[in-house]
């Protein structure tokens, strides 16, 4: 354990930061950075810390127990952190997301394992071929004349997955346009550790054809958003947004072809401060630190 990140979130009050910084110096800690943010509308306060653990004195796995009188004191939620995390990317069809996030993890820009992934379609092997990640196929059975059968091969084709995600020991999923709806069975095996890419400017535009519904209202900016899955349809806590400004000249397809470009700039974003620990859900909102 070289490094580790503490995330807290509390009532704000006296001597937190304190209380924090006091029980990693006591000890052999060193802050590497910290930031702290407390809301003067709902009087909560928000703190991330980055410590060098190189001469820690409390085992990685004794940190909880270590901190809890302090949590205790001031009624904190904590989570330490100290690995490098599993991500598993799952697409369809569209490649432009998957192709930016194996590029940004080989050039080092997301640092994160990506032990697989996953798609209902074979339409991508070939892209973790190139990269040498392996590729699963979990196909969704079409059933054209049953409505139930057909949800019951989703929750069938889910189950493998989320097995096979246990397996692997993945600790959070990005979908690189994996153009499922996701069921309350899955969203709920890995609560805000789904991170999903939206081809708009939330809360505008939910739902299949984002793009057509702005060029119908005839918008002059189109957006794409990376968020945490809910089982409300796009309606997750946000955590990165982005814009381009678009006009009258513009067809659909140029609105399709300007998007890609902000869908793998947000997820990218959304999933770096994933995986860097700099994101806390709080009453259904994202604080995001630098």
């Amino acid at each position: 354990m070289n490094k580790f990140t503490l995330l807290i979130d509390c009532f704000d009050q006296k001597g937190i930061v304190n209380a924090v910084s006091g029980f990693i110096s006591e000890n052999n800690g060193n802050i590497i950075d910290s930031q702290q943010y407390s809301s003067g509308l709902t009087a909560h306060f928000f703190m991330r810390v980055l410590v060098d653990a190189t001469k820690f004195n409390i085992k990685i796995e004794d940190l909880n127990s270590a901190f809890s009188s302090i949590a205790a004191r001031f009624s904190m939620n904590f989570k330490f952190s100290h690995h490098t995390k599993k991500m598993a990317v799952l697409v369809s069809k569209y490649d432009h997301c998957l192709y930016d996030l194996l590029l940004r993890k080989q050039y080092g820009e997301i640092n994160v394992e990506i032990p697989v992934i996953i798609s209902n379609h074979l339409d991508l092997k070939h892209v973790a071929t190139a990269f040498n990640i392996p590729f699963e196929y979990y196909p969704i059975e079409k059933i054209s004349d049953s409505t139930k059968a057909s949800y019951d091969s989703k929750l069938n084709q889910e189950a493998q997955i989320i097995k096979r995600l246990q397996e692997l020991e993945i600790d959070f999923i990005a979908l690189a346009r994996y153009m499922q709806i996701l069921t309350p069975q899955f969203i709920n095996s890995y609560p805000y550790r789904i991170i999903n890419v939206h081809h708009g400017f939330l809360p505008s535009f939910k739902g299949a054809k984002p793009y057509h519904q702005a060029y119908d209202k005839g918008v002059k900016i189109i957006g794409a958003t990376a968020h945490y899955a809910t089982e409300d349809l796009d309606m997750g806590p946000i955590i990165e947004q982005g814009v381009i400004n678009i006009d009258h000249r513009d067809t659909v397809e140029d609105y399709i072809s300007k998007g890609r470009d902000i869908e793998k700039q947000v997820l990218a974003k959304a999933i770096r401060a994933h995986a860097e620990d700099k994101i806390i859900v709080h009453d259904g909102k994202t604080l995001v630190f630098d």
